[in-house]
């Protein structure tokens, strides 16, 4: 998680807790007596499940800037009106694929693709009347087609590049033919195929980005077009792939970009006002300046200490929250194209689980992390540590180091010291302006290693001489911890198998080490990371359960055979719950619902799932687009603030 305990979690936890039972009562507030509940507390829990911040708010009003008055000066226009049907007309005549063209959608068992969705055809066209492109476009409503055809319409495009995550690189395989049997595709870069005039697309994945070997790789394909599908992979300046984007467009400052993402701002508008930036350039509806975006964030981002809107009211309708006055603005601006509406008008159940009582050991366990020891006696340097355990022992184990080479303790102490003091100065260099073959930690290793040669380093590469690097080369392969999984009960992961035996759906688990143990305790296929995983799982007919970790198929899959889901690991992130609830919340679900059943069975879970909504209302009231997480028949929240009245 990572986070400070939320108010709605403390509320909802501590304030049922009996002095008497505090552990065991405040992780299971459903066992405590109504009569024990404190009155105040349901207030203070309903104003932060409504979005109540007039009640936090702290620090100065945000002020008026030339940023703000660049905003509020944009042209604006009503998207809907922009276009007539004859434009839609042109635009899909001219990039239908030939009469001729071989049609396999029967031998896939698909629908044709035979017509543009509207969203699709407004992105198109203004990315190409604009010159670039910034669209919140929710899942389900065509984000790969459209980003396929941009390099098609996007004026004088010679050579494009298309980023995706590598988890939907086997996807993209498939789905190439798919359209490209009935859309005019542009050259694929290295594909079986070139047609003379027509653009040429490069697809990279984000992870390929952010390896040393690609430290210049847009200097080598030199793309006048760069297009983001799941642009939020790119919300970090800080990260080397992030970083590497940057450099490129600062560079090569006439480049366009097209930016398409489900959420572009997951905890704050910082998440992508450089995106908008590059994209629109002085069109931009956020901010350009980065202190402007710091000042806006604490009026708009969520959060504990946040500030009056202060002249940010200027965006607003009389009696419009900030947030919803920022997005109507940002919305109804040249170049930037949003949905406003669900893909799936199907109902959607989420509702808590709680796999028996919490083992007394492991709520000791839990309590002991959150004060800062590890269960096998190792203190915790800081709180991110401890919450990470927390977590880990609320699935049942913990992760640990273990020396099989038994290097004695003054050894493994000497080491780490070594480790952090190094790794502290490879930090710092990273915070400063970063150049090729300079960018990354693994770069840098390779440049203190040139710079201590002997004899002397003669090549092109360039050197750094880190202070800390001879301590560390000389002690590095001196111990060789390995991570090990410490098992303390298996009550979640029987839990987990059950429900996996007893119905059809996905389990949705954090954890690999945890994904294994339910998939083998049920008997069901674990789809962990990689190529090979992402393939499998695509191959699901539905008909058993499998076991799939969220971080590698909680984005971007068609998994729609499945309509049921349950989540053992539940994430903190709205943002990654909004992608997880549509892998099977999706257009060409055939079930009558979907059903999602999440683990709140710790307080660090329910703290979790508190942060999530939270996270969700912001993307909602910022990016117009209904979160699923906050429009479910059941909600989870509903229902322990339910058990508090």
């Amino acid at each position: 998680m990572g986070n400070p305990p939320t108010q709605t979690a403390q509320a909802l936890i501590r304030a049922a807790a009996h002095p008497s039972m505090r552990l065991l009562h405040r992780l299971h507030p459903g066992a405590v007596n109504s009569a024990e509940r404190p009155a105040t507390s349901a207030p203070a829990s309903l104003a932060k499940l409504t979005g109540d911040r007039a009640t936090i708010a702290k620090g100065q009003p945000v002020g008026w800037s030339p940023d703000l008055a660049r905003v509020l000066s944009l042209p604006r226009r009503d998207l809907a009106n922009t276009y007539a049907d004859a434009d839609f007309d042109a635009l899909e005549a001219t990039l239908r694929a030939p009469a001729d063209t071989r049609c396999t959608c029967g031998a896939l068992g698909k629908r044709c693709p035979s017509a543009l969705l509207p969203i699709q055809r407004l992105a198109l066209l203004e990315a190409s009347r604009v010159g670039g492109l910034l669209a919140p476009i929710g899942t389900g409503h065509g984000k790969e087609l459209t980003s396929f055809l941009t390099p098609m319409v996007m004026p004088g495009c010679r050579v494009a590049v298309l980023f995706i995550p590598a988890n939907l690189l086997p996807q993209f395989e498939a789905e190439w033919g798919y359209y490209g049997a009935h859309w005019r595709l542009p050259n694929l870069a290295g594909g079986r195929w070139f047609r003379a005039g027509l653009p040429v697309l490069h697809v990279v994945t984000y992870n390929k980005l952010s390896s040393q070997e690609a430290t210049d790789l847009l200097e080598r394909i030199r793309p006048d077009l760069v297009i983001l599908n799941e642009a939020h992979n790119l919300k970090d300046p800080k990260s080397a792939r992030t970083g590497r984007f940057l450099r490129y467009f600062e560079k090569h400052p006439r480049t366009r970009l097209v930016a398409l993402s489900g959420t572009f701002a997951s905890k704050s508008i910082k998440d992508y006002a450089h995106l908008s930036r590059l994209a629109l350039g002085e069109g931009s509806p956020l901010p350009l300046a980065h202190h402007v975006v710091e000042e806006w964030g604490t009026a708009l981002d969520p959060g504990r200490v946040v500030a009056p809107p202060g002249a940010l009211e200027r965006l607003c309708e009389p009696g419009e929250h900030v947030r919803e006055g920022f997005q109507r603005r940002r919305n109804a601006t040249r170049g930037v194209v949003a949905t406003e509406e669900s893909a799936l008008n199907k109902p959607l159940i989420i509702r808590p689980r709680y796999p028996g009582p919490v083992p007394a050991q492991l709520l000791a366990l839990i309590e002991l992390a959150h004060a800062g020891e590890r269960p096998d006696g190792e203190q915790f340097q800081e709180q991110l540590q401890s919450v990470a355990c927390a977590r880990q022992l609320s699935s049942g184990f913990y992760h640990r180091w273990r020396y099989p080479r038994g290097e004695p303790p003054e050894l493994i102490e000497k080491w780490f010291a070594q480790r952090k003091a190094w790794n502290k100065e490879v930090w710092e260099e990273l915070k400063g302006k970063r150049r090729e073959h300079l960018d990354s930690p693994g770069l840098l290793t390779k440049a203190a290693i040139r710079a201590h040669m002997s004899p002397p380093y003669e090549g092109d590469k360039p050197v750094w001489h880190a202070a800390t690097w001879p301590e560390w080369a000389e002690i590095h392969a001196a111990v060789r911890p390995e991570p090990e999984a410490v098992w303390v009960s298996d009550f979640l992961v029987k839990d987990a198998a059950e429900w996996a035996r007893s119905r059809v759906g996905i389990v949705w688990v954090e954890y690999p080490e945890l994904g294994e143990r339910i998939a083998k305790a049920a008997s069901v296929p674990f789809h962990g990371g990689g190529k090979v995983a992402s393939e499998a799982i695509l191959r699901e007919t539905g008909r058993r359960s499998v076991v799939a970790s969220i971080k590698a198929h909680a984005t971007g899959k068609n998994l729609q055979q499945f309509s049921r889901n349950l989540v053992v690991t539940p994430p903190s992130d709205g943002a990654t719950w909004e992608q997880l609830l549509a892998r099977t919340h999706r257009p060409g679900q055939q079930a009558a619902c979907v059903e999602v059943d999440a683990c709140l069975h710790t307080q660090d879970y329910i703290e979790a799932f508190a942060t999530a909504q939270e996270r969700a209302r912001f993307i909602q009231q910022t990016d117009g687009q209904p979160q699923k997480l906050l429009h479910s028949t059941q909600s989870a929240s509903n229902l322990l603030f339910l058990q508090m009245r």
